[in-house]
């Protein structure tokens, strides 16, 4: 009899454990990012390769310290409106006045100093790089 019950304690026990770890789990893969000019709280996960799309002239954003800096503009080809990326992509130089695609990746690392996930975007390769035609 006190068999069972211990193993009933020990059974009731491990599914509260595995259901904290679950819950955790999914709190820590949110991460605000702006989309279509609203911020909004996604899962984020390493992506090996994916394309966008950089606008030829980069747009003024707010800074996440306050203020404003020029970002890159991006899209995913899908999309028809650009994103502002308000960092930048490591191995990427862009020149202004040219439309670029790029497979890129996303990295998921954790901030030491917020404990908050962050991503960071790398080149993997240049597709395309076309003169932007000129606006009237």
């Amino acid at each position: 009899m006190l068999l069972k019950k211990l193993a009933l304690a020990a059974i009731a026990s491990g599914t509260v454990a595995l259901t904290a770890c679950q819950t955790n789990h999914n709190m820590d893969t949110k991460a605000p990012v702006v989309k279509n000019g609203e911020i909004k709280a996604v899962k984020v996960k390493p992506i090996s390769s994916f394309l966008i799309e950089i606008s030829p002239r980069k747009a003024l954003c707010d800074s996440i310290n306050g203020g404003q800096i020029e970002c890159l503009q991006y899209r995913n080809r899908y999309e028809s409106n650009f994103n502002p990326l308000k960092t930048s992509i490591e191995g990427f130089n862009f020149e202004p006045g040219y439309s670029y695609i790029l497979d890129v990746r996303q990295d998921v690392m954790q901030n030491p100093a917020s404990g908050q996930l962050e991503t960071k975007w790398v080149l993997n390769q240049i597709i395309s790089k076309a003169v932007a035609p000129l606006a009237n």
